[in-house]
């Protein structure tokens, strides 16, 4: 299914969420990052000129509030009906667990220290994070019929979703690195993880040479209006290298030592869009028996290996202008496809009956090749990139397997040849009616599927040839409305130009998108927040329909209303 590139009224009162309880090590880390020491750590006194060592860390609580309750045009009915239009099982608990109201009370630390001594140096940085919206013991699902959990009741989220959402800790960059002359070249070397972004993707990244270069952080992304592609890279164990041959030429490449996954939306949080995907997926449902639900038991992945990825680019400097020519291998990120395992003999449980198992596979070995280029024209900065891939995952209907099919050399989802292209700006504007300074920032992307090599049949019939998608950025800015308080009004527009890709998963589908309207501030240059709300706009539908991926917006009945408010010491 290459996923990833890729009125229902409750019953139940809402118990309030309140202020968030903290966990010990998360609360002992708020503490100290608001004591009074904290600020002094951002530049550690070493008493060494060449030795720097800075502390920044970053608490930050936000909010999300739905402003509209479920649509039956996207979690369907609760009947047993499998010929229905409106029997959408597998693709509803996302909206169903949630009534309108509060969807996430979440408090974010980020901690970062760089360490520096000539050349030489170390970066380390983690995340925690709690949300007291995922700790509470019940969720808002009425429909017992069409939940897809089997080891908790049909109104609570699984452990697993839980602690993805609820509350844990990530480490991020852990990664030493020099600097120095080989010969008469300069060369910089890194080693642990960290994240990498060749080419000029700027917002479309999936669309890419970025695309190979580190799994991408989705539920940050769903929740994050306006970032840019590299803010939901996720770093990755690797060994990179670059060289200045000359002033003008710059050589580098990469081999990564790790694969993982993409992070998307745990099964029944707020933005999942198919509950048997993802983190806390536990069940596929097909249908109903007098035993209960009948439905397919999820087994591991099919992931990739770790070996087999890398990547080389080549950039140069000619007149006013930057090229860059790129070769990059790598396995994919997100799921490409779906295989069901049928068992010879149904198996009764508490849960219903099953009659097999299903198993998420990720494509190994897409190739790629580009070129890119970046100048500056006038107030503008204006890049982009062409690319083609070879051995890549097209988008394709679930399969029966039971030959043993893979991840490589046999498997059973369409495989084949696409071409992909990118322009994006940044521009800054002066005084309008509007306002005295404005940012003007967008990229339009567009993919054409070459050729299927293998499997031509599994391809999702709802896919097309050619698929074109666009977002654009609008920030008018105003400095000083009160002393020390700059404020910014930011309206984002994502939306599927034409076609529904089936190369780039992430691509929304034709007459699909979003529009986002919000005030951000800076105090004194050191408190920031922001509030924003998001509208999902396009014909409303699950994620799955008719067993295929409908390219239909399955977001349309969670427009939200987002605040954030954030320090860093």
């Amino acid at each position: 299914m290459n996923l990833a590139r890729t009125c229902i009224r409750p019953s139940r009162p809402r118990r309030a969420p309140g202020i968030p309880l903290l966990p010990g090590a998360l609360m002992s880390a708020v503490l100290l990052a608001l004591s009074p020491g904290a600020a002094r750590a951002f530049e550690v006194d070493t008493g060494h000129p060449d030795l720097k060592v800075l502390w920044d860390t970053t608490l930050k609580y936000s909010t999300g509030f739905r402003v509209k309750g479920p649509s039956s045009s996207v979690v369907g009915g609760s009947n047993y009906d499998t010929t229905s239009s409106s029997y959408f099982p597998n693709t509803d608990d996302g909206s169903r667990n949630f009534r309108r109201g509060l969807v996430s009370n979440r408090l974010d630390l980020l901690s970062e220290l760089d360490v520096s001594y000539q050349g030489f140096g170390a970066r380390i940085s983690g995340a925690g994070w709690y949300d007291r919206v995922y700790q509470r013991g019940r969720n808002d699902n009425d429909s017992a019929s069409t939940a897809n959990a089997t080891s908790v009741e049909h109104d609570q989220f699984t452990e697993a979703t839980r602690k993805l959402h609820g509350g844990s800790a990530d480490l991020l960059d852990a990664f030493v690195f020099g600097k120095f002359q080989l010969g008469s070249t300069n060369a910089s070397v890194r080693l642990g993880k960290h994240t990498l972004l060749y080419g000029e993707s700027l917002m479309l990244g999936a669309n890419g040479i970025a695309a190979a270069q580190a799994s991408i952080d989705v539920v940050k992304a769903a929740t994050v209006p306006n970032a840019q592609f590299k803010e939901f890279m996720m770093p990755i164990n690797q060994l990179s290298a670059q060289l200045q041959v000359s002033e003008d030429v710059t050589v580098g490449g990469y081999y990564m030592l790790d694969w993982k996954s993409d992070r998307l939306p745990g099964s029944g949080s707020y933005y999942s869009f198919m509950d048997s995907l993802a983190t806390g997926g536990e069940r596929l449902i097909v249908g109903h028996s007098p035993a209960g639900n009948v439905g397919f038991a999820r087994e591991a992945d099919m992931k990739a290996r770790r070996s087999g990825q890398g990547g080389v680019q080549v950039r140069f400097h000619v007149e006013d202008v930057d090229y860059g020519l790129y070769a990059v291998q790598w396995h994919d990120h997100g799921p490409s496809g779906l295989y069901l395992h049928p068992s010879a003999t149904p198996v009764a449980s508490s849960s219903g009956l099953q009659v097999g198992t299903y198993q998420w596979a990720f494509h190994e070995g897409i190739r790629a090749v580009g070129g890119s280029f970046s100048t500056t024209l006038g107030n503008v900065n204006l890049s982009g990139e062409v690319s083609m891939r070879s051995n890549t995952p097209l988008d394709s209907d679930a399969q029966v397997d039971v030959a043993g099919a893979d991840n490589s050399g046999n498997p059973l989802y369409a495989v084949g040849k696409s071409a992909h292209a990118q322009v994006n700006w940044i521009a800054s504007i002066g005084p309008t009616f509007l306002a005295r300074e404005a940012d003007f920032v967008g990229e339009v992307a567009w993919n054409r599927r070459l050729s299927i090599s293998k499997n031509a049949a599994a391809l999702n019939p709802n896919a097309s040839r050619d698929a074109a998608n666009l977002r654009v950025v609008f920030e008018p800015k105003y400095r000083q409305v009160l002393p020390g308080l700059d404020l910014s009004v930011p309206v984002g527009v994502g939306y599927g130009l034409w076609g529904n890709s089936s190369t780039v998963g992430a691509f929304m589908g034709a007459g699909t998108g979003d529009v986002s309207i919000g005030v951000n501030g800076a105090y004194l240059d050191v408190w920031r927040f922001g509030l924003n709300l998001t509208h999902y706009m396009g014909p409303a539908g699950p994620f799955i329909e008719n067993g295929h991926r409908s390219f239909k917006q399955y977001y349309a009945d969670r427009d939200y209303l987002s605040f954030n408010l954030r320090r860093t010491f």
